[in-house]
């Protein structure tokens, strides 16, 4: 009798639920932001991102990540992305290992392959550019039990490269970040913001100064740093369920006078124009995007492979170059990168990745 009891009492609260549940959704409005059409389907009337919202924020409050694979919690409310993005803790606490060298060798003799066939296709300038990882510049935000190495996987690359190839952007974040009073990178984001990404773009000019005299460039006064404005949580704050709940610092960036841009952008396959705008906002171009802007610095033609740190860089890459076709690098195998070669002639190749993907495979493949 007793069994029989607790089993009505099972299915009495499991009914309780299922009612429960869709009522809230219907409610609340949870539905609204899917498909209204389709409002009727379990996916959406069972929906419980408004229960994870509560219990999220509050293990948040206590230190504790409910997706430690994607999101560790560290100090003074910041946020770093876990290991499920390519082992990035774990790489950071350990520093490179055997696998990082051999890996670090096969780029090196990709980058001597890509060399030696841009020249053959008149490509005067390569030239690929670290972005450091947020842990690298903001370490102390960490959690106690995350102890960077001293010697990164990155520094193990760049020991195995051609002297010049790569740029490394990282020390002049790590310097910079003394010097301003507003921070580099978002505190509930994985990215930097658009500072951290002039900062770095400096550092890239510096060095395109060194390699090409005749270049004109973005300096200092060509920037102004605007006042820090509240924003929404990022997208690691997103992993949580609680990015509304959250708030970051927005650091504006302006360039000033004549040299202020408007991009256009052109579908490359149709040479449809698709959008006027002063930035691309699409973190992951998977198809090729020509930038066109009439007011830049240089007409030259520039192939630029990118990945999401890319995209706060843009307006600076497009103020100084006229012509630019942006595509993320996951999207282009080394014969689609071979034929966007022959087929656009860029002057010049940039290739960006922020340091926890340099070791990838995708760089570790030379032309076909």
């Amino acid at each position: 009798m007793a069994m029989k009891k607790r089993v009505l009492i099972f299915l009495g609260l499991a009914c309780l639920i299922l009612s429960t549940v869709p009522a809230i959704n219907l409610v609340s409005g949870n539905v609204i932001h899917h498909d209204k059409k389709h409002w009727w389907l379990r996916s959406v009337l069972y929906n419980v991102d408004f229960f994870l919202v509560h219990s999220n924020r509050l293990l948040y409050a206590a230190g504790i990540s409910p997706v430690p694979h994607q999101v560790v919690i560290g100090k003074d409310g910041w946020l770093y992305i876990g290991d499920g993005y390519g082992d990035a803790i774990s790489v950071a606490r350990r520093g490179a290992t055997p696998a990082d060298i051999a890996a670090s060798e096969e780029v090196g003799a990709a980058v001597r392959a890509w060399e030696e066939w841009f020249a053959r296709k008149q490509v005067s300038l390569y030239k690929l550019i670290l972005f450091p990882n947020k842990e690298t510049i903001y370490p102390e935000f960490l959690p106690d039990w995350v102890q960077p190495a001293s010697a990164s996987a990155a520094d193990t690359l760049l020991a195995h490269l051609p002297r010049g190839s790569y740029v490394d952007t990282r020390p002049a974040l790590r310097s910079a970040r003394s010097v301003f009073s507003e921070p580099l990178y978002y505190r509930t984001d994985t990215h930097w913001n658009k500072l951290g990404a002039w900062l770095a773009f400096a550092a890239f000019s510096r060095e395109l100064a060194r390699s090409e005299p005749g270049l004109r460039l973005l300096s200092d006064r060509d920037i102004r740093v605007l006042s820090v404005a509240e924003r929404a949580g990022g997208d690691l704050a997103n992993l949580l369920r609680i990015r509304k709940i959250l708030r970051d610092s927005e650091v504006g960036i302006e360039i000033t006078g004549e040299k202020q841009v408007e991009i256009e952008q052109y579908s490359f396959a149709t040479g449809q124009r698709v959008a006027y705008d002063s930035n691309p906002q699409n973190r992951a171009q998977k198809t090729p995007l020509l930038l066109k802007t009439k007011n830049a610095l240089n007409q030259k033609r520039v192939l630029w492979l990118h990945d999401s740190f890319g995209v706060a860089m843009a307006p600076f890459m497009a103020a100084t170059f006229s012509d630019i076709l942006w595509l993320h690098y996951d999207d282009a195998s080394p014969a689609q990168l071979a034929r966007l070669v022959e087929t656009y002639a860029p002057e010049y190749v940039f290739i960006s990745v922020v340091e926890r993907r340099a070791l990838d495979k995708w760089f570790r493949k030379g032309p076909p």
